[in-house]
């Protein structure tokens, strides 16, 4: 081989992996507009949650610099903490570690119901289970031959 035949091949072999590079980069780059789209969505959603998504957007930043002078009050950064994690979970049903067993087979339309309410199939054990709103579940079983358990949690878990 010739002295430019293999400069050419390095040139060749330095350009691909630039190209690999700048492919690289375009990928983390759709990763992190991704990333930050998702964070600017959920961002809305809790201003809708708080109900001021209507709110002036002036006001709404001029609120939002007043929380920011308030951070360096950490038993204020506490106490809102606190009341937006009390706001979730008023939000989100109380699930029930339940097992629901039945004398004969479902229809496909409860066993699909089954599924929506969370609970899967247990082929070893012949028995449904999981966590779910046993105040949901419950109608759906009224006409059907089947027993709920209530499983306890141990250690509050």
């Amino acid at each position: 081989m010739t002295k430019i035949n293999i400069i050419e091949k390095r040139k060749k072999a330095l350009e691909q992996k630039k190209n690999r590079l700048k492919e690289m980069e375009a990928i983390l780059n759709a990763q992190e507009r991704k990333r930050r789209t998702r964070h600017l969505i959920e961002l809305g959603g809790l201003m809708a949650k708080a109900k001021v998504d209507g709110w002036n957007p002036n006001t709404l930043l001029g609120a939002l610099l007043e929380l920011k002078e308030k951070e360096k009050d950490k038993k204020q950064i506490e106490a809102w903490t606190h009341k937006g994690g009390a706001a979730f979970a008023k939000d989100k049903p109380f699930k029930t570690p339940v097992i629901v067993k039945f004398e004969d087979k479902p229809s496909p339309e409860v066993r699909s119901s089954l599924r929506s309410f969370g609970l899967k199939w247990n082929a070893l054990r012949q028995e449904w289970g999981g966590y779910t709103d046993i105040q949901e579940l419950k109608p759906l079983l009224k006409d059907q031959k089947a027993t709920i358990e209530e499983l306890s949690l141990v250690n509050g878990e």
